[in-house]
């Protein structure tokens, strides 16, 4: 093949602001053209050449984390060619033995005009599995997904959290439906930071109490390039704390709006509606001010308003939300964002990058009782600002020893609650939680005598601060005694500090063999104060309401005197006790990988994963009481143990080129998988031994809660047409009892245990099939998804959140006017079905038929 490369105006030195990325890359030895071409794949860099690559000439195996330039170097030795950086995301094959003027004339003695040939479909955020998921996903023997940009783009979407609903084995919880804020559930698994929730990294901690899910994090599709999901725990950035995998909100970088070859580059979208999908608009745009720095802006806004339901089928106590009508209670939104990012190569191999992302959500919560005036409409008025400020150094001097990464971020979260009718207690109006992080790893790389081998090592810590204020306190009309502490709804304030140290060794002993092996150790400590109330006493209190007066005497005689009046004011007093809160403690988790390549498209794996989660602010220092009226109805259990996991995968990838034609790609991850979890932590009545009085509490629950199925990813994509799914199978077996008060196992569902304990439903499967016409200028493609019924076995609530089966049939399509401007519309629930989603509550109907049509620039 004779091919040829486009110019490109850049230098070196900028061209190294690309070089430094480290992509994670598993490409066995195979034909060097098949190495080069999944190269490019996976990091999206333009790899091309003017040279014949002979069918025969193999490439070197890679394995870790590369950047393309260490890549390149591994995969060409030995063959005598090399390589040149020609621009960012570009290089190009040199082989110094054959001469690149003028066309060579082919096999047959036809001379052939120059070829251009390009490695990468796209960037590395889009590949050819499902719903655009980069080629990489399909090379790491792991159970990983990622939701790309081609989907979220594809996908408008009214909360973030709709993306989760087609990634194999995750939910989004939608109990608090109302909320904006992110909860995702892996596999079972969800809230108090069991699921490591990230934007660029950092920490979204924040937790706040109620009947559904607890954890929330907020964040706008409107600046993501890509979401990564983890679904078990790693020796590496990201599990410090977690027990069931990650996921990770990846931002915007200069290289996502900027072509090749160009100075500036942004993109600007605009999304509008039927069922009160008002609008939704970004814009985001990257300069390049110099060789060495760039940077990035953008700005959204989205108005979604209340919408209906569906009309065809029921949702069961749907009135309580709806009111008389049709309009889910406050299902709308407001929400405006902004990002900033600096990028700066201060020398040809430290790259520095900082950011900023300000999320601003309003919202109302709130619920229909015809028992109360105004209407009956119980309403909360709610206001999140969420910061997340990010810094990275990459520093890769070009060697096998130094491959460093480190990162420094704080995230802020304020939560400002105003309440109205009933709900206008003395309670709490707002909810601040900060993290404060940051992480260190370096990747060392040695050819040793029984193969190549890569060590990742590293450290990595974050400290939690939550706090709870009131709309106003509570002071005790007869004691003076202020008993604000304990109305904080079960959000209470208080520090969590984590840290942990980790390393993983990739050895690979033979081509076709990997073998990962990794230990992490977790540590934690906790320490604080809560004040409880135990023993109550009823007491009267005489207060004098008017003194009265003495007799009035004058030269007539004396009046009679007042006497002073007094009123009985009845009171309870409790008696306060203060709890000290220290505790600390660590695990050593180990896990390891063995991966084969018996052939260049097929790749078996299995893993075993150890996991730790310490408790977090809200398990460690609930106090006060479920409402404003309840004083000693929460306190903290001081023999709470942190939940420990034991995960094992077995699973394999496919991917392959030119199956039926010269252009088709299947794609296709399948990962059973199998987990016990000791210690598991629910809510129960302990006793207060200093008080000598019961309390609801969380505690570790008895035996072992096993957790196990099967999660499949595939696609096959022949451009003219293509078609993918997901199925997810899951059975759950919670622990259902703890140790009651009176030392006895008491089961959870004898009104003395958790409130809910949610369950994913048994099985889900989506398909997501289309066509390409008009030169791909025109897509047309249609999304099932049906989810069987969800049955929660445990929690005294869990009638609120069993939910029957649905099915849901979504329409879609684009049209490229250019290369620069794109038409999307779309039809979600075609049907019109009612339906409440699951790992939601079933008075929380989802939106009904709704239409929209969106228009992408490019510039």
């Amino acid at each position: 093949m004779i091919t040829t490369v486009p110019a490109f105006g850049q230098n070196n030195v900028e061209a190294t602001a690309t070089a430094s990325t480290t992509y994670p890359l598993n490409i066995p030895a195979k034909p060097l053209a098949a190495a080069i071409a999944d190269l490019g794949a996976s990091s999206g860099w333009r790899i091309l050449y003017t040279i014949q690559l002979a069918p025969d000439m193999r490439s070197q195996p890679l394995n870790g984390n590369y950047t393309v330039a260490q890549a390149l170097g591994q995969l060409l030795a030995g063959t005598g060619i090399t390589y040149r950086i020609t621009g960012p995301k570009a290089a190009l094959l040199i082989d110094p033995s054959q001469s690149r003027a003028g066309p060579v004339p082919s096999g047959d003695g036809v001379q052939l005009d120059t070829i251009v040939v390009d490695a990468a479909r796209s960037d590395n955020t889009t590949g050819s599995g499902y719903q655009g998921t980069p080629d990489w996903v399909y090379q790491r023997p792991a159970a990983v997904s990622v939701i790309s940009r081609e989907a979220i783009e594809s996908s408008p979407t009214r909360n973030a959290r709709d993306l989760l609903d087609n990634v194999a084995g995750v939910y989004a919880n939608r109990s608090a439906a109302q909320n904006p804020g992110i909860s995702v559930n892996i596999r079972g698994l969800q809230d108090q930071d069991r699921i490591a929730t990230m934007i660029d990294g950092a920490r979204q901690n924040f937790q706040r109490s109620g009947h559904g899910a607890t954890q929330r994090t907020y964040v706008d599709t409107a600046f993501l390039r890509q979401i990564d999901v983890e679904k078990s725990t790693t020796s590496g950035v990201g599990s410090a704390g977690a027990l069931g995998g990650l996921v990770n909100f990846r931002t915007f970088i200069a290289d996502d709006l900027i072509k090749p070859g160009n100075q500036y580059g942004g993109v600007v979208n605009a999304t509008t509606g039927t069922n009160a999908y008002n609008f939704d608009g970004s814009t985001a745009a990257a300069v390049r001010v110099s060789e060495r720095f760039s940077v990035l802006g953008g700005v959204s806004y989205k108005n979604i308003g209340a919408y209906d339901v569906g009309k065809n089928g029921t949702i069961p106590t749907a009135n309580t939300y709806t009111g008389t009508g049709d309009v889910l209670l406050f299902s709308g939104q407001e929400v405006f964002s902004t990002i900033l990012k600096a990028e700066a190569l201060t020398t040809e191999d430290v790259k520095i990058t900082i950011g900023w992302l300000h999320n601003d959500s309003r919202y109302n919560t709130g619920n229909y009782d015809n028992t109360i005036a105004r209407g009956g409409i119980l309403k909360s008025s709610e206001q999140v600002a969420n910061d997340t400020f990010t810094s990275a150094l990459d520093w890769n001097p070009g060697n096998d020893i130094v491959d460093l990464k480190a990162k420094l971020y704080y995230n802020h979260l304020k939560n400002d609650t105003v309440s109205d009718g009933a709900f206008a207690l003395t309670g709490p109006s707002n909810f601040v939680f900060s993290t404060l992080g940051g992480s260190a790893e370096n990747t060392s790389r040695f050819e040793t005598g029984i193969g190549a081998l890569a060590l990742n090592y590293g450290l990595e810590v974050f400290s939690d601060t939550g706090k709870t204020t009131l709309q106003r306190g509570f002071v005790s009309p007869t004691t003076g005694i202020d008993y604000s502490s304990t109305l904080t709804g079960g959000t209470p304030s208080g520090d969590r500090d984590v840290a942990s140290g980790f390393g993983t060794a990739t050895l690979k002993p033979a081509e076709w063999v990997t073998l990962i092996g990794g230990v992490r150790y977790d540590w934690y400590h906790i320490a604080g104060n809560a004040t409880i109330y135990g023993e109550s006493r009823e007491i009267v209190e005489r207060r004098m309401t008017n003194p009265g007066r003495p007799a009035i005497c004058n030269a007539r005689g004396c009046g009679a005197a007042v006497p002073p009046t007094y009123v009985d004011i009845y009171g309870t007093v409790y008696r306060p006790y203060n709890l000290d809160v220290d505790k600390s403690g660590g695990a050593w988790l180990p896990n390891f990988t063995v991966a084969f390549q018996p052939v260049d498209w097929l790749q078996p794996f299995a893993k075993y994963s150890k996991s730790y989660r310490p408790p977090t602010v809200m398990e460690s220092f609930l106090n006060g009481g479920h409402d404003a009226n309840e004083i000693s109805g929460y306190a903290p259990n001081p023999l709470l143990r942190p939940e420990r996991g034991d995960t094992y995968e077995a699973g394999f990838n496919v991917l392959a080129n030119g199956i039926l034609t010269e252009r088709d790609a299947v794609r296709f991850k399948a990962v059973g998988f199998y987990r016990e979890i000791i210690d598991y932590i629910s809510f129960g009545k302990i006793r207060n031994a200093q008080a000598n009085q019961q309390y609801d509490s969380y505690l570790n629950l008895n035996g072992v809660t096993r957790m196990k199925g099967v999660e499949i990813e595939a696609n096959y994509d022949a451009r003219f047409l293509y078609i993918g799914g997901t199925v997810t199978r899951i059975d759950t077996d919670f622990a259902d009892s703890f140790t009651s008060p009176t030392g006895r196992d008491t089961p959870i569902n004898s009104g003395l245990g958790a409130a809910v304990i949610f369950e994913q439903p048994k099985l889900r499967v989506t398909l997501d099939a289309g066509i390409r016409l008009l030169d791909e200028k025109l897509t047309l493609g249609t999304r099932i998804v049906d989810v069987s019924k969800t049955e929660p076995a445990l929690g005294s609530l869990r009638s609120g959140y069993d939910m029957p089966a649905y099915r849901v049939y979504d329409i879609y399509g684009s049209y490229a006017f250019d290369e620069a401007t794109k038409l999307r519309f779309a039809v979600n629930n075609l049907t019109d079905v009612a339906y409440a989603p699951a790992v939601g509550a079933n008075f929380y109907a989802a939106p009904g038929r709704t239409a929209t049509v969106s228009l992408n620039y490019k510039f």
